[in-house]
């Protein structure tokens, strides 16, 4: 089944249990950390509830790696004719999800009980809390969000359905970009 995320300028598939089916392009031209976070993600209940809602033939999500993001991924707002578009079911939508592969790079794996031990459990949560931000960008929901209410149950029961259930969801920093850091652990 086709989905609205595109990677390495090509549409990611998926097979009847929601597991990502990668081009030989989308594998030779990704990093196989962001690969892992996005089959990770998409097995939990909101990744698999997340890729069913974001039809292809309404919504685009291009998916750009860069390893010199400072966090593990980030959202930029879409602009505001996209926001507006929210409800507008015949206007095609795109946002773009930056994941860095690197973020993580490294690490000792279990070093902190509770926290991401490896550069994929970063990009699993790199790819949940981004879509996350998506997700209310398709509602018309802006920027700033991190303090709502439902933002933070939402994130605590994603976060909780990859096993860490303790990690927070940064916060909007200056110019108003959401991005997923760990608190209160030090940046791999």
């Amino acid at each position: 089944m086709a989905s609205a995320l595109t990677l390495a300028n090509e549409t990611i598939f998926f097979d009847e249990r929601q597991r990502p089916l990668y081009s030989m392009n989308q594998e030779h031209f990704s990093d196989s950390a962001t690969r892992a976070g996005l089959t990770r993600w998409a097995q939990t209940p909101h990744g698999r509830d997340v890729l069913l809602r974001l039809d292809p033939k309404e919504f685009n999500v291009t998916i750009v790696e860069d390893a010199t993001e400072e966090g593990a991924g980030k959202a930029p707002q879409p602009g505001l004719a996209t926001l507006l578009a929210a409800s507008n079911h015949a206007v095609k939508k795109s946002y773009e999800v930056i994941i860095n592969p690197m973020y993580g790079r490294g690490t000792r794996a279990g070093a902190i009980r509770g926290l991401p031990a490896s550069q994929s459990d970063m990009t699993a949560l790199a790819w949940a809390g981004e879509m996350l931000h998506v997700e209310l960008y398709a509602r018309g929901i802006s920027l700033p969000h991190h303090s709502r209410p439902d933002f933070q149950r939402e994130w605590h029961a994603i976060a909780e359905e990859l096993g860490f259930p303790g990690v927070p969801h940064g916060t909007d920093d200056d110019q108003g970009q959401p991005r997923v850091r760990v608190l209160h652990a030090r940046r791999w």
